[in-house]
């Protein structure tokens, strides 16, 4: 018998206080609102069309295990068709996409968070990993184009069990006894002890850090997937993950088999799926977990999930032995500046053109990673006041540095306009400053300054600029050389984009503006 209006509304206000009365319990958490910003700097780094490949490169490189992550994405299969190795950060973002790129960062972020909070959390993101995992190969495998949304939506799909367990413990616990003693199923648990559940708490955290509305709909309980318009594909795969992510590994086995059959019969011809597709999907996820732990260092073996998957899916046939791994990407020295100069000539020699900014990005990149340098710039030359600007920046404090980069040519003494009028590249350090040198320094604010002028059909046209404001590793002789290369590279970056344009203008004058 359907529940009279006025006694839906009455019950769903004591609900809709005790969300309210959780969510403000939960803000006072010292550690939550810096989470939120984390995840909020990142969504406000994709909205500026114009500079978020560079902000967000900076974002990524500030990040050990997220610089790995993307590395290891952009040379998967699926995004990776050329057969060379991409090392390059900024070469990543460009080919993930920004939409990628939100989603592999918000998922690791989330990851990070929490399961440094409490040993028993440790399980918890394992099993949102696992769903994020599954739910990426389910949506390939179903032809859904937005993978990595569907990455971040199964790892938010338990997100109100984690917030529960990690900011509300003593309540988890007794969620988990009413489970356990009085065999509550544990919607009816959760409601017991919250009054609300885990998916509504889900929803009003994601709305919070600024999530989209299409994710935020699928952390919806399985049951509202059938009201019109709910019912979408994203939603589906989901929430199939998420069940599978259940039956699989958080059953008894015997439990498990069952539960995996009951999915696969109402949602296997939905999704045109059979049991070597569930067993594939199953493979991947636990695959792509295992590198992440080891990446992170937490020890994957101590859950004893290969023998509790097994067991489930005995009947699907059993996992082969997989080659876990994590390739290798060099985060910074001497291998790293030879494997980026190969990449940036690689991208030079493409067939589809250069695009300038992206080759640029990638070289201030190259220089940053050599840990020689906080910041580092690409300046153009006036050639009427015959004064450097800053013009692009990558590092701590770059945007500012930008902004006031002033270096004159026209009249001007000393080494820095010395190296530029000489074509020369040059280096100060406080190590070994002489007495002009270090006043240089000095007045510069820096321990370490690098200048390496870009000629152009034997023409100044700019430079690439690096300093380091304290202590720090000077390049050696062979750094030196490998940044100075770097600034040919970028020479011959300008020449190819002036010539494309050229050629361009000749394909079309009447389309074309010469300035």
């Amino acid at each position: 018998m359907p529940v009279p209006a006025s006694r839906r509304s009455t019950a769903a206000a004591p609900q809709s206080q005790s969300l309210a009365a959780c969510l403000a319990e939960i803000r006072q958490r010292p550690d939550f609102p810096a989470f939120a910003e984390q995840i909020s700097r990142i969504m406000r780094a994709l909205e500026d069309e114009e500079t978020s490949l560079r902000r967000l490169t900076a974002l990524i490189l500030r990040d050990y295990s997220l610089t790995l992550k993307i590395l290891r994405t952009a040379n998967s299969a699926h995004y990776n068709r050329s057969g060379k190795p991409i090392l390059s950060v900024s070469h990543a973002v460009a080919l993930l996409g920004t939409e990628a790129i939100r989603h592999l960062a918000g998922g690791l972020l989330l990851f990070e968070h929490f399961h440094k909070q409490s040993p028993g959390l440790k399980q918890l993101m394992l099993l949102a990993l696992l769903t994020a995992a599954q739910a990426r190969e389910l949506a390939a495998r179903v032809g859904y184009p937005r993978r990595e949304e569907a990455y971040i939506c199964g790892m938010l799909h338990n997100l109100g069990e984690i917030l529960t367990a990690c900011y509300l413990p003593a309540r988890y616990a007794s969620i988990l006894l009413l489970m356990r003693e009085r065999r509550l199923s544990e919607s009816e648990a959760v409601l017991r002890v919250l009054g609300f559940t885990y998916a509504e708490l889900a929803q009003a955290v994601s709305r919070e850090w600024n999530l989209p509305e299409r994710v935020i709909e699928t952390l919806q309980p399985s049951g509202n997937l059938r009201v019109p318009g709910a019912g979408t594909q994203l939603a589906t795969i989901t929430w199939f993950s998420y069940a599978l992510t259940q039956a699989v590994h958080r059953s008894e086995p015997e439990t498990g088999r069952a539960r995996l059959r009951r999915l696969t019969a109402e949602y296997g011809a939905r999704l045109g799926l059979g049991a070597e597709d569930i067993r594939g999907i199953v493979e991947a996820g636990l695959m792509e977990t295992r590198e992440t732990f080891s990446l992170l260092r937490v020890p994957l073996d101590e859950l004893r999930l290969q023998k509790q998957t097994e067991a489930v899916l005995e009947n699907l046939g059993k996992l082969p032995e997989t080659p876990w791994g994590l390739p290798g990407f060099p985060a910074c020295g001497q291998s790293a500046l030879e494997e980026l100069g190969r990449e940036i000539e690689w991208v030079l020699g493409g067939a589809d053109g250069v695009d300038l900014n992206k080759v640029l990005l990638m070289i201030l990149e190259a220089m940053y990673r050599s840990e020689a340098f906080d910041r580092v710039l690409f300046c153009l030359l006036d050639p009427e006041t015959e004064t450097l600007y800053g013009r692009l920046g990558l590092g701590e404090g770059a945007d500012a540095l930008r902004a006031r980069f002033r270096l004159a040519i026209l009249g001007a003494a000393g080494p820095l306009a010395a190296a530029l009028l000489n074509r020369r590249s040059l280096i100060l350090s406080a190590e070994t400053a002489s007495a002009e040198e270090a006043q240089i320094l000095r007045r510069h604010g820096v321990a370490c300054l690098a200048l390496f002028p870009i000629v152009v059909d034997e023409v100044l046209v700019g430079c690439l600029y690096g300093e380091r404001s304290g202590p720090g590793r000077d390049p050696d002789t062979k750094t030196f050389e490998l940044l100075s290369r770097l600034r040919h590279l970028a020479g011959r970056a300008i020449a190819l984009s002036r010539q494309e344009s050229r050629d361009r203008f000749r394909a079309c004058p009447e389309n074309s503006v010469r300035i």
